[in-house]
């Protein structure tokens, strides 16, 4: 049986925002250059490239990503209008990993002390998986390839993508915060 994991990464920096895997937990980012994001400690997930796949931020959308793998690094390399180029956002990469016995499962950090930082941190997450399902379903309707039911999840979809993205306009946040409800 396999899940999936997620590794997002800010463009700006290459730095890792979070990871979100069964498979492993110490993933780590070099940015060497321009357009340039080095993966290292993907070898716990599956063999690279084959079976990752990434979600660009919609800032990104004009963005083309390449991935390879050589010697234990997962490259991920950016260019926009054929030219390499950072991310204005981020980009979240995806793969699926071996499920992990329930007492292997690694233990969450500790939730951050500072409310601004923790809802921050929790938007971003609750962002990723909302991306994460909207792209498959995009891609239906971007081939015309859409059932009735694709169509109606996705606007379930975006209306909570939009949702969290209205968070940050509640009145008493981030000391008290009414989170959209996940779909179904």
């Amino acid at each position: 049986m396999t899940t999936r994991a997620a590794v997002n990464i800010l463009g700006a920096t290459g730095a890792v925002i979070d990871i979100a895997s069964l498979g492993v937990d110490s993933i780590t980012t070099e940015h060497p250059g321009p357009g340039q994001y080095l993966v290292y400690g993907t070898l716990g997930m599956a063999l690279a490239p084959e079976g990752w796949g990434y979600v660009l931020n919609q800032m990104d959308a004009a963005c083309s990503v390449a991935i390879s793998y050589h010697d234990g690094v997962l490259a991920v390399s950016v260019a926009k209008d054929g030219e390499p180029a950072d991310l204005a956002h981020s980009i979240t990469l995806h793969v699926a990993v071996d499920a992990l016995p329930a007492q292997e499962i690694p233990q969450l950090p500790p939730t951050p002390a500072d409310p601004l930082e923790a809802a921050q941190e929790e938007i971003a997450k609750l962002r990723s998986a909302a991306d994460y399902a909207i792209a498959p379903l995009q891609d239906a309707v971007d081939v015309d390839e859409a059932t009735d039911a694709e169509l109606a999840a996705l606007k379930v979809w975006k209306k909570y993508r939009l949702a969290l993205s209205r968070v940050v306009d509640q009145a008493d946040y981030p000391q008290s915060i009414e989170w959209p409800v996940v779909p179904a």
